[in-house]
């Protein structure tokens, strides 16, 4: 009888939504999830306004849209791992199936204290409920039967003259040689996967950026009688991974190119994070332990190899990686590395002129060490030692700002991280320390005094005397050194259809920072309400006011002051789908910014999106219009941009012109797709469009994506 009960409840809740949901059965890739991906990146690029590579993102979400997560199996806690839930929705799922039963459909998530219809919008198109089967033991039959294969082909190009590639005599490129790139305008992308049932993986990526060279003899000979062996023929980046895992004892291994993520970040974390996500309850971390690398970035990787051992509680992982990165040495011959120090590390990977050809992976490094973890369901606390060395010590240019950076060419972290779990609360933090004696730590608390209520408070302590070369915590800044704070941020679903998010940040800087000759502090302000107006369209309002302290940089002051810099953020975005093939996306932003008490800049930006996937049709196009209007860099505009698979771009809008772009997708067969995306920028008030060797002579610029993806 109770479980006859059980199911007419959940029978009940399924009449009551698949009206609403019922459209999103068709697509696994639907709305909210790909708002989701978005949502993420525009924030990392927002706060950290550097170019980063987000394919390890791209790609664990991508997984998950073509390989549903079984709600009834050990994989749902992937979803937390990946942000798409938090702790307390992971543990009142669990606590729902151990009461009830392994779920009968996605629709009964709608049953789960704490699940909103934002999150059900995000989770039920990636998810299933399915008996769990037995796991087998790896058969090389089942392997090579099951297991599936991914080949992408990408070419990129400019199509407008840049100065970097115009023509230049052989003798004047030698006087001048970093005049132009040495390579051609394209951009080639190779990369190849196999997984099966992800645990195992393997891959190989493949990358020349433009300006790179591909072909040496194309280069004059004397350049390259200069720059040696530095030049070769072929891609310009390889990164080669395999990976296993679920093997009884042996947790996961991982050889060739890979990323380590512990605790909080604060002692070792390689790869990309997140810091103020527009989610609050997204401010602890989940370290993912070892993974294998499936990006092109050149720098944030590790190369070697690890592994993780389990016995029931405890966990002991073990790495070592041994690779060669770019760097300015002090001096040119670097035959010898008994008299170079370095004084800065390139993370760029661009290696397009002679000067960055030059410091191509000159110096090696090394990372060794270990995590041991006791882990149970409500208790996690784990132990990070590991040490860097470099082969000639590093040794940045002395200023007042650098002075408590790494002068060595070794270095030794350690940190202890936990996770405490209770009915409304979870507490984490981590504590760390460099064998300078320069520690730091974070400690935070989410609780969810009701299941539509999440609160998260953060605080912060990182000395200026502190070193790690493979820290990535939460942080105001992209170092976990010099900063103190304090987090408070909150999500609240107070009506149907309506979610509040909002944070407030205080951090103070004790020591210089570039650009920044005095001790300061700031405060970053954010809300955004969330509204859903029916099953077809939804919007959200947000608000954000960020202030910072910074030089005054006045022309007559014989001593730097600081003076505050402060932007504000409007921003108004509308979705809605007007059929099963139709969804249109507009959005409206201004950014106001001022320094001091200097006249504010303004910026302004608004799209409109037109978004068809006809239902039973081999093809979908994504139609974007945009006109900005900024008066500075300082006032910019970032905005994510729909791109072919795996693909990215969230290009900085100033200045004042329009911009549009045309994705195409066609399947040609189950296994074959070809995609293409054409870019158009104009400019009003420009009659030249970037600066130094990607400088075009005009208003204009425009760029072409072309990709072949075979499944197989």
């Amino acid at each position: 009888m109770r479980n006859r009960l059980i199911l007419a409840v959940v029978t009940g809740g399924l009449l009551l939504l698949a009206p609403r949901l019922h459209s999103q059965e068709a697509d696994s890739t639907a709305l909210p999830f790909q708002e989701q991906i978005m949502a993420q990146m525009e924030a990392v690029a927002e706060a950290l306004d550097l170019n980063l590579d987000f394919s390890d993102l791209i790609d664990a979400y991508q997984y998950y849209a073509e390989n549903k997560v079984n709600l009834n199996g050990d994989e749902v806690t992937e979803l937390r791992n990946i942000y798409l839930i938090n702790d307390f929705q992971l543990k009142n799922l669990l606590e729902y199936r151990k009461r009830y039963g392994p779920f009968l459909s996605v629709y009964e998530l709608a049953l789960v204290e704490g699940f909103d219809d934002q999150t059900l919008d995000i989770l039920i198109p990636i998810s299933t409920a399915t008996p769990v089967a037995k796991k087998s033991p790896l058969k090389v039959r089942n392997i090579a039967r099951y297991g599936r294969h991914q080949l992408i082909s990408r070419l990129e190009r400019n199509l407008n003259s840049q100065l970097g590639y115009q023509e230049i005599s052989d003798s004047a490129l030698y006087k001048k040689p970093n005049s132009r790139y040495l390579g051609s305008k394209e951009k080639v992308y190779v990369k190849y996967q196999f997984n099966y049932r992800n645990r195992i993986r393997a891959g190989v990526t493949m990358d020349k950026d433009a300006g790179e060279v591909f072909f040496k003899k194309r280069v004059n000979d004397s350049l390259q009688r200069l720059l040696g062996d530095k030049l070769k023929n072929g891609f310009d980046f390889y990164s080669a991974h395999a990976y296993i895992a679920d093997m009884g004892v042996l947790r996961s291994l991982a050889i060739g190119d890979y990323h380590l993520a512990f605790g909080q970040g604060l002692t070792l974390w390689s790869g990309l994070s997140f810091g103020k996500s527009t989610v609050p309850t997204q401010v602890m971390r989940y370290g993912s332990g070892v993974k294998p690398n499936t990006s092109v970035n050149e720098s944030f990787f590790l190369r070697g190899g690890a592994a993780t051992f389990g016995w029931k509680f405890l966990e002991l992982s073990m790495f070592y990686s041994d690779k060669k990165v770019d760097a300015r040495l002090s001096e040119t011959d670097t035959a010898s590395l008994e008299n170079v120090v370095i004084t800065s590390l390139y993370e760029t990977g661009l290696h397009r002129t002679v000067g960055e050809l030059v410091g191509k992976g000159v110096i090696g490094q090394q990372l060794s060490g270990g995590h041991l973890a006791f882990k149970t369901k409500k208790l996690e606390v784990g132990y990070t030692l590991h040490q860097t060395r470099l082969e000639a010590p590093l040794w940045p240019a002395l200023k007042p700002y650098t002075l408590f950076r790494l002068r060595a060419d070794r270095l030794t972290n350690q940190g202890v991280d936990w996770k405490w779990v209770l009915p409304r609360f979870v507490f984490f933090g981590e504590l760390s320390q460099s064998d300078n004696g320069g520690k730091a730590g974070l400690a935070g608390v989410q609780a969810q005094p009701a299941g539509f209520v999440s609160v998260t408070l953060l605080w912060r302590h990182f000395e200026k005397e502190y070193q790690n070369l493979f820290g990535n915590a939460f942080s105001e800044s992209n170092s976990t050194n010099n900063e103190s704070g304090l987090y408070a941020g909150v999500t609240a679903s107070l009506a149907p259809g309506w979610k509040v998010s909002a944070y407030a940040d205080y951090f103070r800087f004790d020591w210089l920072r570039f650009a920044t000759d005095a001790p300061s502090n700031g405060f970053d302000y954010f809300v955004q309400t969330d509204y859903r107006i029916n099953r077809n369209a939804d919007l959200y309002f947000r608000f954000r006011s960020k202030q910072k302290m910074t030089n005054d940089n006045g022309p007559w002051n014989a001593i730097d002051f600081i003076v505050p810099e402060r932007r504000n953020t409007y921003r108004l975005h509308f979705n809605y789908r007007v059929s099963r093939s139709f969804t249109l996306k507009n959005r409206a932003e201004l950014v106001s910014y001022q320094r001091s008490e200097n006249d504010p800049q303004y910026g302004f930006l608004i799209y409109q999106d037109i978004i068809y996937r006809p239902a039973g049709k081999p093809f979908d196009l994504n139609l974007r219009y945009a006109l900005f209007d900024a008066d500075s860099y300082d006032a910019r505009l970032y905005a994510y941009e729909s791109d072919v698979l795996y693909a990215f771009s969230i290009p900085a809008f100033s200045g004042k012109g329009s911009r549009v772009y045309l994705v195409g997708k066609y399947k040609i067969t189950s296994q074959l797709d070809i995609q293409a995306r054409l870019a158009h920028t104009w400019y009003d008030n420009k009659v030249k469009v970037g600066s130094g060797l990607e400088e075009i002579d005009g208003n204009s610029k425009t760029d072409f994506k072309l990709q072949l993806r075979w499944k197989f």
